[in-house]
């Protein structure tokens, strides 16, 4: 599939599922959620999900099977650091699952990352879940999936935590392992 194709078929598929229902905008905004953070850049939509044990969901109608269980989510087009569309982001705030479409989006807000701050000491906020993210007025990042972000971030802090505990928990979820490191057997051979 060409990247061409796949941008195409990633806001296609966005772009196909639904407007908040009057409800739904009124429960964000009820929850401190400004207008403008629901509509822009790309508005919020949503769709019918079925979550995966593997941190992604499918589209109801893309499932096969006629017993699965699906939610309504409220959906977030994910933009890679060049603004192109990149993954589809569902979260369901009652079930407390956030999850991706592809598999590629590490955060929700990732593209904002890399982007320019003003002062030298603005560093990059981090929030724990979407609705926080959205009561910023979308600034800053949702981390989903703390391993692939931690090679992101690691060049795009100061990061900035919501509280000294999720200071102490993004450490931890970002600290990344080293690799393994391994010595050819004739180096081994030669040691013994």
């Amino acid at each position: 599939m060409s990247v061409r194709h796949s941008l195409a078929r990633i806001t296609g598929t966005f772009a196909s599922n639904f407007d908040l229902l009057p409800r739904e905008r009124g429960d964000l905004v009820r929850h401190g959620v400004a207008a403008t953070a629901i509509d822009t850049p790309t508005p919020v939509r949503a769709g019918h999900v079925v979550f995966g044990d593997d941190g992604r969901f499918s589209f109801e109608q893309h499932e096969r099977s006629l017993s699965v269980r699906s939610a309504r989510a409220f959906l977030f087009l994910i933009e890679d650091m060049h603004g192109e569309p990149s993954d589809i982001v569902a979260w369901q705030p009652a079930l407390s699952r956030v999850a991706s479409w592809r598999g590629t989006a590490w955060g929700i807000g990732q593209s904002e990352a890399y982007a320019m701050r003003m002062a030298e000491h603005d560093g990059l906020p981090v929030w724990r879940n979407p609705l926080d993210w959205l009561r910023a007025g979308r600034r800053g990042v949702v981390i989903m999936r703390p391993r692939l972000a931690a090679a992101w971030l690691n060049d795009a802090g100061p990061l900035v935590a919501e509280d000294f505990e999720h200071a102490r928990e993004l450490r931890t979820a970002l600290t990344r392992p080293a690799p393994r490191i391994l010595v050819p057997a004739a180096l081994r051979r030669q040691a013994a």
